[in-house]
């Protein structure tokens, strides 16, 4: 009778097939290792570009929203505030309103974008593009207080200062005011961030 203890050839081929199981195991979770490793590479540096994309973006929409020049037909469906001889500086204002409005395609995807960033980057970048949101907001409130109240009735110089601060924010006649130093922080924090991703990823 065979001793079922003895060692021979079926015992051989059945440690063979174990090891080689375990290295095609071990070769199979490397490589998916790799892979994935390969795909959230990817996934960064795509998300990299369109935050990028995105940031530069930003200024020629910004640069709409903020121009001083303003048309008839930009507030020709503005409602009925205060007198007639006050309407065109009102409507200036409505127009800045208006164009905000007309931009929320983008400000939406920025949201989106910004959701993605902190999710591959870290939650430290929100604080970034929370700058876009923040300063869209700052202009939004002073267009409407301007545009209820275009002239200050008080006219000290507390309020002839917060008048002319609306004013700056709403309109970009200087490159230093304090919406576009904002949205100058925005784009050199994006790039010091997307920058390296993507410059690295081109090599």
């Amino acid at each position: 009778m065979t001793d079922p203890w003895a060692f021979g050839w079926t015992q051989v081929f059945t440690l063979s097939g174990l090891v080689i199981t375990v290295a095609i195991a071990i070769a199979g979770f490397k490589t998916f290792d790799k892979w994935r490793r390969e795909k959230l590479e990817e996934k960064r540096i795509e998300v990299a570009i369109d935050a990028l994309a995105l940031c530069y973006e930003a200024r020629f929409i910004f640069d709409g929203i903020r121009s001083p020049l303003a048309f008839a037909g930009e507030w020709e469906d503005m409602p009925e505030i205060g007198p007639d001889a006050e309407r065109s500086q009102r409507g200036a204002f409505f127009a800045t309103l208006k164009r905000i409005r007309a931009s929320k395609d983008f400000f939406d995807r920025a949201w989106k974008i910004q959701v993605k960033c902190a999710a591959l980057f870290g939650s430290q970048v929100e604080d970034t593009f929370l700058l876009m949101q923040k300063v869209r907001r700052e202009i939004e409130v002073s267009a409407e207080m301007l545009m209820h109240d275009p002239r200050p009735q008080d006219t000290s110089p507390e309020n002839q200062r917060l008048w002319q601060k609306w004013r700056n924010n709403v309109w970009a006649v200087t490159n230093d005011d304090a919406v576009s130093t904002q949205l100058k922080r925005l784009r050199e924090e994006i790039e010091k961030l997307c920058r390296p991703i993507v410059d690295h990823g081109c090599r």
